[in-house]
């Protein structure tokens, strides 16, 4: 089996709702699919994005006129050897960003197509460890949200099932940040999961101060606290905080979750597979962190990570953001607090592509 053409194609995705954390605030998301054929006539369909009006394009083109011609007549079934003819092929412009985000979507339609070829599911084929995998919301706490939103958007949270909810902080504030925070726990009440998400916006002597006076609500983990790059700032606030520390979704290789890992900057890892350089690199993080004794919960894109997560031993939820919802036949249902991943081969991602193409980035004037 050889691949005879790799092409991407963007599409503009309007949000489902106004969504702002402590950096940022969103109004479309881009998607960039990458579609992988054969000279069998299998295809495969991977995917990665953007929630940032820049860099999707560049994307596309990373992968229509580098890839392409790159890994075409290679046997899709040697993920790991396509997987690093890719790498050195980019690693010398980008070793994060754009060029290893192109490399996420090509590599995960290779597993999308791997998984069609052995007609197995794609859970199973990766380890097959769970058949039912936690959920927790995100989507009921962003920081544009009131306290009395946060409140009623908590309230609806409890009572869909959700095993946990996580909400934005960074305000100016401490204290309003404490507030919001009290707020959703007294909704919450003690045996639900609640997180906390800076979005990377303090530095290391405030989120020192901050963690200091959320401890009394029994945070599961305080997210993204400091920049990315601030590895040794991380290590420091984990020796001040009883609140475990998460972080992941802008650290791009294995070799950045390794650094953090072994200085002890992180308790929870949090790769995102459209973002660290595809299934073959997730899967290698999250290895890495079962020898180490820590767990994963990826950032973001749900339907994705549901069978990533159902397949090693070390798992701790997927994240409840609905993006996708408005260009899927069937959006993932909650049970009891779980998603069940799909028996179906390949991502099992059913996409609507119909509606997808009146999103196409090329139909816009």
């Amino acid at each position: 089996m050889r691949i005879t053409k790799v092409h991407a194609e963007l599409y503009r995705i309007p949000v489902h709702r106004e969504m702002h954390d402590a950096i940022r605030h969103f109004s479309k998301m881009d998607v960039i699919f990458a579609h992988i054929e054969t000279d069998e006539g299998v295809s495969g369909c991977g995917f990665t994005y953007s929630i940032i009006p820049h860099g999707a394009r560049e994307i596309c083109s990373i992968i229509n006129n580098s890839f392409d011609a790159l890994i075409r007549d290679m046997d899709p079934r040697d993920h790991e050897r396509v997987w690093a003819q890719m790498w050195r092929s980019v690693d010398w412009i980008g070793r994060g960003g754009i060029a290893v985000l192109a490399l996420a979507a090509v590599d995960i339609g290779i597993w999308d197509l791997k998984s069609k070829l052995a007609a197995i599911p794609l859970y199973r084929m990766l380890g097959g460890h769970h058949d039912r995998v936690p959920v927790y919301n995100t989507d009921g706490g962003w920081l544009n949200h009131t306290v009395d939103q946060l409140v009623e958007e908590t309230r609806k949270i409890v009572d869909a099932g959700f095993r946990g909810t996580k909400i934005k902080v960074g305000k100016e504030g401490a204290a309003e940040d404490a507030e919001r925070i009290a707020a959703v726990r007294e909704v919450l009440g003690p045996h639900r999961n609640l997180m906390v998400d800076a979005n990377e916006r303090f530095t290391s002597a405030e989120a020192i101060r901050r963690a200091r006076m959320w401890e009394p609500y029994n945070l599961f983990w305080f997210e993204e606290p400091l920049p990315a790059e601030d590895l040794l700032g991380h290590a420091d606030l984990k020796a001040h905080t009883s609140i475990p520390i998460a972080l992941g979704e802008s650290l791009f290789a294995r070799h950045q979750f390794r650094d953090y890992i072994a200085t002890g900057g992180a308790s929870i890892v949090q790769p995102d597979a459209c973002r660290c350089g595809g299934i073959t690199e997730w899967l290698k993080v999250a290895h890495m962190a079962d020898c180490h004794n820590m767990q994963v919960s990826p950032h973001f894109v749900m339907e994705l990570h549901l069978p990533l997560v159902a397949a090693i031993p070390n798992s701790l939820f997927v994240e409840y953001i609905p993006s996708l919802n408005p260009v899927l036949t069937e959006p993932l249902k909650l049970v009891d607090g779980c998603f069940v991943p799909s028996e179906e081969p390949g991502l099992g991602i059913p996409f609507d592509w119909d509606r997808l193409r009146t999103f196409r980035a090329d139909n816009e004037n």
